[in-house]
């Protein structure tokens, strides 16, 4: 009976060349030839059905180049600025108070939280350690895990300053932008000109909530993120507001946060970039028609991290040393999230000062220049899907800005506007698939997809009414 089915099928099928397979009175030879053919079709008609999918997986999309520079609108890059002084006094004074701490614990403590509040993978080494710190870290009964919530506490966040001339500010004459405390690998800092949404900051990745409402910040006349294109002279804006003795400051992509082991500038008096960006754009239906596999970059949204709840692809190197750190020292650093389901044990300060400096390097590179081997730790991460490329044309120091306005902080200027940038695009979308694979079957074997509703409706429901033993 099933053979009956199957040659009936093949007699009334609209797939040329099945007919002849079963057909009666035919020669043998015919007969062969036939198969063959058909065969021989069907093979030829997978292998490039199974390409074009391969294409669609695979080679989707691409990165084109644009050059109708006249109508863009250029994102400036962003600043990242650490100070070097991090604690509050008053707020430190008043935690000692409530907490009976005094005299020469006092002092040690001071210095101890301060170098841990400043300490990255440069300098751990330095984070201060003796018998009295240690007997007031066990006096207070603070875990590792509670250093960088202490910190935090300790620490006033400067756009919170009543004073105008006293608070952390970005803008460009009338022109606010928005600015707003940070966790980073060098601490908490601040971040001017951003196009990253609030989980990227302090309050954020300390203790899973979102920042408080800052009136300072969120009115609609301020600025998330500069921009600027041909037909803008000068682009600028000043980030400052910072009363320490020295800061730290980092230029990096609108799009993504700073990386602590390049780009930095330490200075005593303000800091004048000029600098300049090329962006890596998408176009608006990449993120609907294709995967994270297929275009080979993750938008912001799109996070596959454990730590963090966004994604860059500078985040994902720290989500990198974070397990590189927890391979090697048994514990991650405190200035890490660590707000998952099973969070990894957060070192104390010996360990920090111990096992640490033995791999600066391979922490900040992810490779050891020195290992006869050179393997890297393993570390793959996407780009992502909107980027740009900041290269910093010159750098000098605003020397007696200190004394003029009261604070130092750091100048970005953008003097000249890409004439080119990259745009991922798709070339070969699910109807282009679709479209290749009815053509290739429709061209070795005279398939449609009226044909497949006909294999569908036979192998169904006539099925279905074959088995109970109506013939139709």
């Amino acid at each position: 009976m099933c053979t009956k089915f199957i040659i009936l099928y093949f007699n009334n099928c609209c797939i040329h060349g099945f007919n002849y397979v079963v057909k009666q009175k035919l020669m043998f030879f015919e007969r062969v030839l036939w198969f063959s053919l058909v065969a021989v079709s069907i093979y030829f008609c997978f292998i490039v059905c199974f390409s074009s999918v391969d294409r669609y997986l695979t080679k989707s999309t691409h990165i084109g180049v644009e050059k109708n520079y006249l109508f863009w609108n250029t994102a400036v890059p962003s600043l990242t600025v650490c100070p070097s002084d991090r604690l509050d006094i008053t707020l430190f004074d008043d935690y000692c108070r409530q907490k009976d701490i005094e005299g020469s614990e006092k002092e040690a403590f001071w210095d101890f939280i301060e170098n841990l509040a400043n300490s990255t993978y440069m300098n751990f080494q330095n984070i201060p350690g003796d018998d009295e710190v240690d007997k007031v870290i066990k006096k207070l009964g603070l875990k590792p895990k509670h250093y960088m919530e202490l910190i935090y506490n300790l620490t006033f966040d400067g756009t919170f300053e009543a004073s105008e001339r006293l608070r952390i500010r970005c803008y460009d004459g009338p022109t606010k932008i928005q600015v707003r405390q940070v966790l980073t690998e060098w601490g908490l800092c601040y971040l001017g000109s951003s196009d990253l949404g609030q989980e990227y900051s302090s309050r954020y990745l300390i203790f899973g909530e979102y920042p408080k409402y800052n009136k300072y910040q969120q009115s609609p006349e301020i600025l998330k993120y500069m921009v600027g294109g041909f037909f803008d002279d000068n682009v600028q804006y000043t980030l400052l507001g910072f009363t320490s003795s020295a800061v730290f400051s980092f230029v990096h992509s609108a799009f993504d946060v700073m990386k602590v082991d390049t780009g930095s500038e330490y200075a005593k008096e303000g800091i004048f970039y000029d600098v300049f960006s090329e962006e890596i754009i998408s176009e608006e239906n990449l993120k609907t028609e294709t995967t994270i596999a297929m275009r080979k970059c993750r938008f912001h949204h799109e996070s596959n991290l454990t730590h963090f709840p966004f994604y860059t692809k500078n985040i994902c190197l720290q989500e990198c040393r974070i397990n590189l750190a927890y391979e090697r020292c048994k514990c991650i650093p405190h200035f890490y999230p660590n707000l998952i389901a099973k969070p990894k044990p957060v070192c104390d300060y010996k360990t920090l000062r111990s096992c640490f400096p033995r791999y600066s390097n391979l922490f900040l590179k992810l490779y050891d220049k020195d290992d006869q081997l050179k393997k890297p730790f393993p570390c793959y991460c996407e780009q992502n899907c909107y980027d740009a490329s900041v290269t910093t044309k010159a750098t000098n120091s605003l020397s007696g800005s200190k004394n003029l306005l009261g604070s130092i902080g750091g100048h970005v200027q953008v003097k000249s506007w890409p004439q080119r940038r990259l745009k991922r695009q798709v070339i070969f979308s699910m109807t282009d698939l679709l479209v290749s694979i009815g053509g290739t079957a429709g061209f070795f074997l005279g398939f449609s997809f009226l044909g497949l509703v006909e294999f569908v409706y036979f192998f169904t429901l006539r099925l279905f009414w074959q088995i109970l033993g109506y013939t139709i």
